[in-house]
């Protein structure tokens, strides 16, 4: 995340510039602000910054001598002017100095925000890599001389100030041998093998990378790129302070899984049998680790999870469960699984019904989400269970967390919607379809579910799945 100072004598200015701009939306924090030239450079001496936004009229010390002042101590460091003047030739001078873009700020109110954030992200990388690394020079063509190499990498929002932290606590701030490849990737040199690591160290990996001589830097961003979207989601420990990997693990080809497998495993979570069988939890808990979804298809199973286990006990505990905003890494995705186990734990231990009669319960569960749309005798269902016909319909409320009926009703009803928008059937064919012989009694019982008819449903726009 770049790092932003806003030096302007006009603290209006300051602090439009702070609120209006969707700096997070494009990789970029607000860090700093100063009123002119000089208390800049004071703030640059004390904080790590990426970009200077700076005015060029003001007291004390004016715009133009702060970037020839500060070029001179930061050459990685970049300007975009504030100002007032839209002048061809004086723009022109403006990017003589140093500067990389300019917004005129008499324009402000008109400018596209999302366009003007962009192309200064784009500068400020373009320089980068014409300025730093190795030995100062153009690194993407250069070939790494070393037969291993360090790599920080980090997804926190704020996880530059952590490799910031990291670089003091082992003196490397001012060492040539460490420069940013891309955003939240560092790389480095060191014959150290011990490193002292900042207490707060979220979201954030040091990699030992062996097998990297005769390796361009380029090469190696591009695999440090795909390593940090993918990989580290999985490889993330917490507690782990050091990774060693070899340069051709940091690309690993893309699992394919086979549909039918990650079928079965989101069948096995949403059926919720493991809230009652310990071994099975972490069984699947694994067996999910190991297939390595893409976070977002990852997500979207989460998010199953959630409704189903909503519509079961949100009512027996009195709260219903929330998947995270956002999961940066595997740990975190197993930390929420392990809350949910131990959150529904209790109707394991504290159920007045024997594990032989829970487990009937969930096997009879099971059968239902298979076998909704086929004719339902809760009788004979009853009876396959070895119940009477009150009994099993206590212990189905009291386990799954609703009536036996309604249960039905509702896989019926998510049934019936999907058909509704994905389907040209009629509503007739749609009912016997979802295990109901009567139009009007299905369209009854789908209304109250809904609150529309299955007509007034159809009508209606729905997001496609």
């Amino acid at each position: 995340m770049l790092k932003i100072l806003i030096v302007d004598d006009d603290i209006l200015t300051r602090k439009g510039i702070q609120i209006l701009m969707p700096w997070e939306k494009h990789h970029m924090k607000i860090v700093g602000e100063a009123s002119n030239g000089k208390e800049a450079l004071d703030f640059l001496a004390k904080n790590p910054v990426d970009l200077v936004l700076v005015d060029l009229d003001m007291p004390i010390m004016d715009g133009m001598t702060f970037i020839q002042t500060a070029s001179a101590r930061y050459p990685a460091l970049s300007y975009v002017v504030l100002t007032v003047h839209t002048e061809f030739e004086y723009i022109q001078s403006v990017l003589r100095v140093g500067a990389i873009d300019y917004i005129a700020k008499t324009h402000f109110d008109r400018e596209n925000f999302d366009q003007i954030l962009d192309r200064i992200y784009a500068a400020v990388m373009k320089k980068r890599s014409n300025v730093s690394g190795p030995a100062g020079v153009d690194w993407r063509n250069s070939k790494i001389l070393y037969p291993s190499i360090y790599a920080l990498l980090t997804v926190e929002p704020d996880g530059d100030e952590h490799i910031f932290q990291f670089q003091e606590l082992n003196q490397l701030a001012d060492s040539k041998n460490i420069f940013e490849l891309f955003a939240g990737v560092w790389v480095f040199t060191s014959d150290t093998k011990e490193f002292s690591f900042p207490e707060h160290f979220p979201n954030t990996m040091l990699l030992r990378i062996s097998d990297v001589s005769e390796m361009t830097y380029a090469q190696l961003g591009k695999l440090l790129r795909h390593y940090q979207k993918d990989q580290f989601f999985y490889d993330y420990q917490p507690l782990k302070t050091v990774n060693d990997k070899h340069a051709y693990e940091l690309f690993e080809e893309e699992t394919i899984q086979s549909a039918e497998s990650v079928e079965q495993l989101k069948k096995e979570w949403l059926s919720l049998n493991w809230i009652h069988e310990n071994d099975l939890f972490h069984q699947i808990t694994f067996d999910l680790k190991t297939q390595k979804l893409k976070p977002s298809a990852l997500y979207h199973l989460l998010l199953a999870l959630e409704a189903v286990w909503n519509s079961s006990y949100s009512e027996l505990t009195g709260e219903k469960i929330a998947v995270p905003a956002v999961f940066h890494n595997w740990q975190e995705v197993e930390d929420w699984l392990i809350l949910l186990y131990e959150k529904t734990n209790y109707f394991r231990f504290s159920s007045k019904y024997s594990d032989a009669v829970v487990r009937s319960i969930l096997n009879v569960k099971n059968y239902i989400d298979t076998h909704y749309t086929e004719q339902i005798d809760t009788t004979e269902i009853a009876r396959n269970a070895q119940m009477s016909y009150g009994y099993f319909s206590r212990c189905f409320h009291d386990i799954v967390g609703v009536s036996f009926s309604d249960y039905c009703i509702r896989l019926r009803t998510e049934c019936a919607k999907k058909l509704l928008t994905t389907t040209g059937k009629s509503i007739q064919e749609i009912a016997f379809q979802t295990g109901y012989r009567d139009e009007k009694y299905f369209s009854r019982l789908f209304k109250k579910m809904t609150g529309k008819s299955p007509s007034e449903y159809r009508r209606e726009p729905h997001p496609k799945a």
